[in-house]
């Protein structure tokens, strides 16, 4: 694989932050203007053992004689407890590099370390350093490991000036779109709310009417079955079968009646039949 001199010190920071337990920054200048720029660099996630590293990127030859011979990599040691060159494999080698300095080759099978770094005690960073980690360092690790964070604005106007107003106008109306659907997601939202507020508005009326019409029967039921000469709380089947009983009476008084009649009518007959004759003058 041909490598780029960007694209191998992303793969290197990459492969430092999925392998080592550290946050890596990649082109970060330690400071103000004319500062150390390493091409990668490394905090561990530790509180008792401080050792930054700084990582010097190559991609020929040349490039690395020239930095090795004008000493640019100990400047990195202001800030970096050991510095570490890396180059594709066959580049470099260990013998090629300065003391103390370490050495990572990137083949095909990935990264490996060729040499480790001779790392030195530091006790603390620069202020300058601790300012540019805090202010630069610590926002490019949110967007890194948060990208959706980034503004939506600035990359729109960046898609504009690389591909064209044509590219910028699709990613407005889906802005726009995306608008319209969570005004729309909101609004539904709202009427099953309102919906489900009058469903259940709809059972309690029903409920409170049940209740009342099933207090009004058992008012009822109350009353039909003293006027039966039962209890109040009486159940259905004592009722029922008082009521058939008062309906048997009441049929049975009637009948008495009736037959009470015809027997005054007999007597009344029979009155008249014992009556004496009147008597009759005989003649002489």
């Amino acid at each position: 694989m041909t490598w780029t001199h960007d694209t191998l010190q992303e793969d290197l920071a990459q492969y430092l932050r999925d392998k080592t337990q550290r946050m890596v920054w990649t082109n970060m200048q330690m400071g103000p203007a004319g500062s150390p720029r390493p091409d990668a660099y490394s905090l561990p996630f530790s509180f008792t053992r401080f050792t930054p590293l700084a990582y010097e990127v190559k991609i020929s030859v040349a490039d690395f004689r020239r930095d090795v011979t004008a000493g640019k990599w100990q400047s990195y040691l202001r800030y970096a407890a050991g510095v570490t060159f890396a180059a594709p494999a066959g580049l470099i080698t260990k013998g090629d590099i300065p003391d103390g300095c370490g050495l990572l080759l990137r083949s095909e099978a990935g990264w490996r370390a060729a040499k480790a770094p001779t790392l030195r005690p530091v006790e603390n960073l620069p202020l300058e350093a601790w300012i540019k980690l805090l202010i630069d360092g610590l926002e490019r690790q949110v967007k890194l490991r948060f990208p959706q964070v980034a503004d939506e604005y600035s990359l729109i106007h960046r898609v504009e000036q690389r591909l064209g107003k044509e590219v910028s106008r699709l990613l407005h109306d889906r802005r726009a779109t995306r608008y319209r659907y969570e005004q729309a997601t909101e609004m539904l939202n709202k009427s099953a709310v309102a919906a489900e507020a009058e469903y259940r508005k709809t059972l309690d009326d029903a409920r409170k009417n049940a209740e009342r019409d099933a207090a009004r029967i058992d008012g009822a039921r109350a009353e039909l079955a003293q006027a039966l000469g039962l209890a109040s709380d009486a159940r259905t089947f004592e009722i029922t079968n008082a009521a058939q009983a008062a309906a048997r009476r009441l049929e049975a008084d009637a009948e008495v009646q009736r037959l009470r009649s015809l027997f005054e009518r007999v007597e009344s007959a029979i009155a008249s039949v014992d009556r004496p004759l009147p008597e009759i003058a005989r003649a002489v």
